[in-house]
């Protein structure tokens, strides 16, 4: 039961120590009269420290509400002060330091804010206006980015190429593809006929041994395939063949798969030729529409050709934050 007690004192402790957010660190020559200025959330809780380095004496340190609602005030500082303020209303707050006699001090102080809610965790402490000219103000939401989120997009299609019927036929074809936005980068197989099935096979057994020896520890998410795993950036040596039936490709825009189907000079991404199974990743193009331009040199059999896309997407994510605006006249 103590021990029980004990676990209720200490866990809201942590929690309140996690949520605590740096809001200054701050050493600057203290000449005549110098102050601070901050936004703050009601329920904040504040944890003020103060010292002056050079073993001198400061005349006051004021903390107080904008314009002149004084919250805290301390005299003839010559050694630590430590303070914890609970912020009474959403607004500006003032810190102020005076000095005493004509020597120069040196000081610094720290600020560390606990927000009161979720609702003020994301608070904008900064005040980049000059309050003096504009001293009324309004609480206003926008949504920000806090971060990005891992995420992948697989893609997979087939298509039949035709032979070449001995000249009766044009043995081309294409496969269209779009990338997801947000793709950070991209892989791909290319597979002729059944040779996918035993790529798959070979790559799935690379894959298990690489999680057995901690590999894909290192990845962001945890791939499904192992052909999200290269796609991730993870050094595994996936199948690639150029024994059976083959096919040349190459990945291209709209107007230069015309110019490959029509055997003119084109430009591509990427072209290989005679391969059966291709492993590739990608960090070029990121965006928009493709072809994957195929061409096969069989005189008689049409072929298959399989394409799997694993693409790696940073989707950002938004949070709304609260910040001070000054109303202007």
């Amino acid at each position: 039961m103590k021990l029980f007690a004990l676990l209720l004192l200490i866990l809201p402790l942590q929690s309140s120590a996690q949520n605590t957010q740096d809001v200054a660190d701050q050493t600057f020559k203290l000449n005549g009269k110098t102050q601070y200025v901050y936004a703050f959330a009601e329920g904040d809780v504040l944890d003020l420290m103060v010292q002056e380095l050079t073993g001198k004496e400061l005349k006051s340190i004021e903390f107080l509400q904008f314009p002149d609602h004084m919250i805290f005030r301390a005299y003839e500082l010559d050694s630590v002060l430590t303070k914890s303020l609970v912020i009474p209303q959403t607004g500006i707050y003032l810190i102020r330091f005076q000095e005493v006699g004509m020597s120069k001090k040196v000081c610094r102080f720290t600020l560390h804010r606990t927000p009161a809610s979720m609702e003020t965790a994301r608070f904008n402490t900064t005040v980049p206006w000059d309050i003096d000219e504009y001293p009324d103000f309004q609480v206003i939401k926008k949504s920000v980015q806090s971060g990005t989120k891992t995420e992948m997009v697989s893609i997979s299609g087939q298509v039949t190429v035709s032979a070449k019927k001995f000249y009766l036929s044009n043995p081309v074809n294409a496969w269209q593809f779009s990338l997801p936005p947000n793709t950070r980068q991209w892989a791909y197989r290319i597979s002729v006929g059944q040779a996918v099935n035993q790529a798959r096979k070979e790559d799935a057994q690379k894959l298990t041994q690489a999680f057995q020896v901690g590999s894909a520890k290192l990845l962001k998410i945890q791939p499904h395939t192992a052909l999200a795993a290269f796609a991730l950036g993870m050094a595994i040596d996936l199948t690639v063949s150029k024994s059976g039936e083959d096919v040349e490709y190459a990945i291209t825009d709209w107007d230069n798969w015309k110019k490959f189907s029509e055997g003119k000079d084109y430009k591509a991404y990427i072209q290989q030729g005679n391969v059966s199974v291709d492993v590739q990743r990608r960090y070029t193009p990121l965006q928009g529409t493709y072809w994957f331009a195929l061409k096969s040199d069989n005189w008689v059999d049409d072929i298959d050709v399989s394409i799997e896309i694993e693409a790696v997407t940073e989707v950002p994510l938004f949070e709304t934050e609260l910040h001070l605006q000054p109303i202007k006249p």
